[in-house]
């Protein structure tokens, strides 16, 4: 097997069903689809012949039901997306003649635009830090300056339209990793129930010695916020999932002075956030 698709699916069946057509209509056999029912109200519907659906039970959130999802595929390269994304014809082909052609990278990320106003999606990042928490992919500042060198050299998608690029992490909604490189990393960090498990895996992928690539050649639709549901809980496991970052790769400083001016810092964005999301 070629490829495994790992789907979690949280009260989306309808997207998911949509995302796994797209897939089957890419043009491109040698592969599976393992969905991960991740305990939604939703009855599972009848699905194509040949899916493997885990059933969880209940919420796990997205790092562990990927983990569980991953276990239970055989593909040589697995490939996690959001229920809410499409795949074009070339998907597959683009990504595995990569992959076959440069053995030392572990991961790699397509282009993705946006489902409702076909704008570029900036999935492809550096490393996490005080510059990119301020020019966050949906911030004011990224969006008003878009061509701002600031915000170029934090989000390479903006730039690196024509060749791969090598990058530091690249979006979970959708991303290929070699299984060779899940042998040398291990799982994704439960910890993370959600959010920043991307950066985290790709950290870590960047740590054993492979690279990670950003395709501007291999394109997603992605209807951002489609399976995301409950907005003040999205806020609220973005941000404590940062702080988690934070503690795990940043410098505490002394008294752990640097992690209580980042908690406070990440404290008064949610509120930020909560109060925006509300009017």
């Amino acid at each position: 097997m070629k490829f495994s698709v790992v789907i979690v699916e949280y009260a989306s069946w309808p997207l998911t069903l949509r995302c796994i057509e797209s897939l089957r209509k890419a043009g491109f056999e040698d592969f599976e689809v393992v969905v991960v029912d991740n305990g939604g109200s939703e009855p599972a519907p009848d699905l194509p012949p040949g899916t493997v659906v885990v059933e969880s039970g209940r919420n796990l959130g997205f790092a562990r039901a990927v983990n569980r999802g991953i276990s239970a595929s055989s593909g040589e390269f697995v490939v996690l997306i959001n229920p809410d994304s499409l795949v074009g014809e070339g998907f597959f082909e683009g990504i595995e003649a990569f992959l076959d052609a440069n053995p030392k990278v572990g991961v790699v990320g397509p282009r993705i635009l946006d489902g409702f106003d076909g704008e570029l999606q900036l999935s492809a990042r550096r490393e996490v830090s005080l510059v990119s928490g301020l020019l966050g992919r949906t911030s004011l500042l990224t969006r008003l300056f878009p061509d701002n060198s600031l915000v170029k050299s934090q989000f390479p998608a903006v730039t690196a339209t024509d060749a791969p690029a090598k990058v530091d992490w690249v979006s979970g909604a959708c991303m290929a990793i070699r299984r060779d490189a899940l042998g040398s990393v291990g799982p994704l960090d439960e910890r993370f129930f959600m959010y920043f498990e991307d950066a985290d895996f790709c950290r870590r992928v960047r740590e054993t010695g492979h690279a990670v690539y950003y395709l501007p050649h291999v394109e997603v639709v992605h209807e951002a916020g489609g399976s995301t549901g409950d907005r003040p809980r999205a806020i609220f496991d973005l941000h404590k999932s940062a702080f988690l970052y934070h503690r795990k790769h940043g410098k505490h400083g002394p008294f752990g002075l640097f992690s209580g001016a980042v908690l406070l810092g990440l404290a008064a964005r949610a509120v930020a956030k909560f109060a925006a999301s509300r009017s």
